[in-house]
């Protein structure tokens, strides 16, 4: 395994450190590297703890949050509940978009400033740089949250030029949907990295997501689908030889 430049101190707090990598950053953030124990991003201990979330924190914030949307689209707003399951269908499948587009455009930009490179590496590429650790493998509710108001206003615009006089229930159920999406979609981020899958839908996924992280950093955005990859010819270079289903044994570098 590629070691990270040597001025790279991985026993101090990283955040500081990569506003200074320059050029060097985005070679060195997609070599995965593999200690005992976590790296440390932040200096303050409060902010250090909030950056650990544990899977199970995306179902039991976000369920009840899904539960609510669709109560107020049919009983605030009046919406039938055939309406707000069909809604529901729409926002779950709008949800592969987000997730391809967000993965792609969003957290693989190419920062080119200081502050560009701390807001990459809080953002994904800490992930990148240890895929292993599994208190960074779901996105902070806090976080999430910032990403879902644009995503809602932008499903309440689209919401509004379809049914003008049902904007507002419309966003509610079919966000709702698209949250169930997310879901799957953290859910299914854990899976690839700490489950070794037994079915066929579970191998592809493993080893798709497996080969973005070891091989083409810059393909298979795809995590819970390859739909977009396809669409994008994103997906495994044509004539590459399949990818490994399984993390490699633990090693301490750096």
């Amino acid at each position: 395994m590629t070691r990270p430049p040597p001025h790279v101190d991985l026993d101090a707090p990283l955040l500081r450190q990569v506003a200074d990598l320059g050029d060097q950053y985005d070679a060195w953030v997609h070599r995965p590297v593999r200690r005992p124990g976590t790296l440390r991003i932040f200096q303050s201990p409060w902010l250090e703890a909030l950056s650990h979330v544990p899977w199970w924190i995306v179902p039991v914030v976000w369920v009840p949050v899904i539960a609510i949307l669709w109560a107020l689209a049919a009983r605030w707003q009046g919406l039938p509940m055939s309406h707000v399951a069909g809604l529901a269908l729409a926002g779950l499948l709008s949800w592969t978009w987000v997730e391809y587009a967000l993965h792609r455009w969003v957290f693989h930009f190419k920062p080119r400033t200081a502050l560009g490179r701390r807001i990459h590496f809080l953002a994904h590429g800490i992930h990148h740089l240890d895929p292993w650790d599994a208190s960074r493998l779901v996105m902070p509710p806090l976080a999430a949250g910032v990403i879902a108001v644009p995503v809602f206003l932008c499903m309440y615009g689209c919401c509004a030029l379809l049914a003008p006089a049902a904007a507002l229930g419309w966003a509610l159920a079919s966000f709702g949907g698209l949250l169930v999406g997310y879901i799957v979609y953290d859910m299914t981020h854990y899976f690839t990295h700490h489950v070794r899958p037994k079915s066929a839908w579970g191998k592809r996924r493993k080893a798709a997501h497996l080969a973005h992280h070891h091989k083409w950093p810059n393909r298979l955005y795809g995590v819970s689908q390859s739909f977009w990859d396809i669409a994008f010819r994103t997906g495994r270079p044509s004539g590459a030889p399949g990818a490994r289903t399984a993390d490699a044994p633990r090693q301490a570098t750096g």
